[in-house]
């Protein structure tokens, strides 16, 4: 009862989490592609366009009712609240606005704020001017429509991922524990947490900027740990009560055992977690500050309400079995066998394991770097679609535009024409213009100028409610837009952004553009990826090491579950860079990885790598201490653990199922990377990787170099103790 009260007071914050997300957060306030954008928008009122509206005519847009109905649109448009620029063939005689054919014509929107509030009025102006205005049928496209449509789709599918996971876990639950009573105790928990998180992410959404990708993986990922948790703690109450202990008794048994390992366990995902707190760019904190939240009140339900329910209703645990239960102490069974043959050859296993995880792997050193575009979007969306006609239609008007900003150069300085023909000239550049002029092949084109186009642009009038940051433009600063054909994901484009940046003969410059701002990414990622790693690993193999007392065991624990990630990395370029999945999942190739994805799932499968990583050690340590025979004790562990770990697995399997069946790109690949990446380590990690190297290691398990071997001192303890 408690459970569905807590549940219906926070089913409201489920969508409010929802509303008050975005989908940007993707680039760092102080990089220099930042710092150009704001000074282009607010100094000379330019800058790359985040929206796109599409007039497709039966005639030829040049016609006299077709140019009268596309100028007043594109007044139309300037005028709108949040408007920096529209800017249209009509007005400016740009022909990269209009189609070869002359039937299409694109109006341009610069649109100011945030990226929430850009995403927010982007799709605000599509639902206002799309649809039929004779002679045109509108249609609406460009980054902040994409990212609209994203952010919808996500929402979307928040509700419908729980209602699909919920039963599906259910059914997870009762076939490993066999009874409606245990499986019903992590379901609870599961819920619990659900409706925690939701009212955690209300609450981060008040104090910073929160992305909308957040609740799903939020959900998803507090829901597998809930539950796994859950079921670590009811088995190892089974074993206790196999063992003659009453439910109170037992039940406190578990608390001081496996209650101990679901903390440690807990602190270590949190630390992993915890990196992405430490990359300056909004995306990433959100979601690490989301997933660190969640896994802190996972722990914290996990530890209060399954010992409470397990003292209460203990005796009741196998209620509603429909087939013998097996002991969990049993001996035989495939786990019995399978961790016989790599106890008899550990040096053959661990070799084998270790290079089919590197052969997993191969598919990342082909990453192509790009960021999240129409096409992630399923394949069918009407955005998409359009948006893919307009790079056909349109090639100069949406390859790669860098924006070069010299904030110490007049307009009319030589530095600015020399510069403007310099870069005209690189063959990779179809022409340069600017307030200056346009500049093909190194030749100014007079007559054909941005001078025509600015004063054709429509630009919103100053007025009280909507004036520009500035109203008068600089004395001092120029800029120019560098119009090439490349994608601007491609690696020539990129190229070419680093050499413009490199351009130092007129003095300090800056670049803006998407394929800058790509690149700033990169910048920043490489620069606190390094910083995170060192301080996570320092930080996570001192509490493992504090809590195995040994040395070996983090070092192997971290050198293993870097191992455990390959195939979660050689899935994203195999099955979704290069579309060998997409196609089964609704979309297609994206041909280029979103560079901040592989730092998002590093942090998320190596925490959770740990976690069983922890439990089964722990379990393998409690034996060694009983008798000291290190392989006995591996043996016996992990045939204690085997099934639970088994069951844990699918259980989050199932969690991260929805994510896999959503229909955006970014939620199908984290679902689904996640998913090969607990398949992998509960298989080929655990069951072989592991074993075997603490086979090979021997007593060198529990080696401390600065504390005597205690081993040989140390008393049999009884059942159930942990140290």
């Amino acid at each position: 009862m408690l459970v569905l009260l807590a549940s219906a007071l926070c089913l409201p914050l489920t969508l409010a989490a929802g509303t008050r997300a975005g989908s940007g957060g993707y680039l760092n306030d102080a990089s220099e592609s930042a710092r150009a954008e704001r000074v282009l928008e607010n100094d000379f009122r330019t800058g790359n366009s985040q929206l796109l509206l599409v007039l497709h005519a039966d005639r030829n847009v040049g016609d006299v009712d077709a140019r009268s109905v596309g100028r007043r649109l594109t007044a139309e448009v300037a005028r709108a609240g949040g408007v920096v620029y529209a800017r249209s063939w009509w007005g400016t005689g740009d022909a990269r606005l209009r189609s070869a054919d002359g039937r299409t014509a694109l109006v341009q929107v610069r649109l100011r704020g945030s990226d929430a509030q850009v995403e927010r009025r982007a799709g605000e102006l599509a639902d206002r001017f799309t649809g039929s205005r004779p002679p045109f049928r509108i249609a609406a496209t460009g980054r902040g429509v994409v990212d609209a449509d994203l952010a919808e789709r996500s929402r979307r599918e928040l509700v419908r991922a729980e209602l699909v996971s919920m039963p599906l876990l259910a059914l997870v639950l009762y076939l490993a524990f066999g009874s409606l009573m245990a499986a019903a105790i992590p379901l609870a928990v599961g819920v619990l947490c659900i409706t925690g998180t939701q009212a955690v992410l209300y609450g981060l959404t008040g104090v910073m900027q929160v992305s909308v990708f957040a609740p799903n993986l939020a959900t998803a990922l507090g829901l597998g740990l809930a539950i796994d948790y859950s079921i670590i703690m009811i088995s190892r109450f089974r074993e206790e009560r196999e063992a003659g202990l009453a439910p109170s008794d037992a039940a406190r048994a578990v608390s001081r055992t496996t209650g101990r390992t679901v903390l440690c366990s807990a602190a270590t995902v949190a630390l992993s977690l915890s990196a992405l707190l430490l990359v300056p760019l909004p995306f990433l904190r959100s979601l690490g500050a989301a997933s660190v939240a969640v896994v802190v009140l996972a722990c914290a339900v996990v530890l209060t309400f399954v010992p409470l329910v397990l003292r209460l209703f203990g005796r009741h645990l196998e209620f509603g079995r429909l087939r013998p239960r097996r002991p969990s102490t049993a001996a035989g069974g495939a786990w019995h066998k399978g961790i016989g043959m790599v106890l008899r050859r550990p040096a053959t296993v661990f070799l084998a394991s270790t290079g089919v995880l590197v052969l997993l792997a191969l598919p990342f050193l082909r990453v192509q770097w790009g960021l999240i575009d129409e096409r992630w979007l399923p394949a069918g969306a009407p955005v998409r679609a359009e948006a893919e006609e307009v790079r056909r239609a349109f090639p100069l008007a949406v390859g790669s535009t860098p924006l070069v900003l010299l904030p110490s150069v007049r307009p009319d300085a030589p530095e600015s024409a020399r510069l403007a023909a310099d870069l005209s000239r690189d063959p990779r550049v179809e022409f340069v213009s600017g307030p200056g002029g346009t500049y093909r092949d190194g030749v100014p084109e007079h007559g054909r100028n941005t001078r025509a186009a600015a004063s054709g642009t429509y630009a919103q009038p100053p007025t009280l409610a909507h004036r520009p940051a500035v109203a008068t433009p600089p004395v001092h600063g120029t800029w120019f837009q560098v119009v090439t054909r490349l994608d601007p994901s491609s690696p020539a484009a990129q190229d070419l952004v680093r050499d413009i940046r490199s351009h130092t003969a007129t003095g300090p410059l800056m670049v803006a553009g998407e394929t800058a701002v790509l690149l700033d990414i990169l910048h920043t990622l490489r620069d606190a990826a390094v910083r995170s790693a060192v301080i996570i690993c320092a930080a996570t193999g001192v509490l493992i090491a504090f809590f195995t007392r040994s040395l070996f065991i983090p070092l192997k624990a971290l050198l293993t579950n870097l191992l455990s990630m390959t195939a979660g990395f050689g899935a994203m370029v195999l099955l979704f860079q290069e579309g060998r999945l997409a196609h089964w999942l609704g979309g297609t190739a994206t041909g280029a990885t979103d560079p901040l994805l592989p730092m998002l799932m590093f942090c998320i499968v190596f925490g959770v790598s740990m976690d069983y990583e922890l439990f089964i050690v722990a379990r393998i340590r409690e034996e060694y201490l009983i008798h000291g025979d290190n392989r006995r004790a591996v043996a016996t562990g992990l045939v204690r653990t085997g099934r639970v770990v088994t069951a844990s697995s699918i259980a989050l399997v199932a969690a991260m199922a929805p994510l896999v069946a959503s229909s955006v790109t970014v939620m199908q690949l984290l679902g689904t990377v996640l998913v090969i990446g607990v398949l992998v380590d509960a298989t080929v990690v655990r069951c072989l990787l592991v074993p075997s190297a603490m086979t090979l290691a021997g007593r060198g398990n529990w080696w401390l170099p600065f504390r005597p071997d205690r081993r040989s001192a140390a008393r049999p303890s009884p059942a159930g103790e942990t140290a």
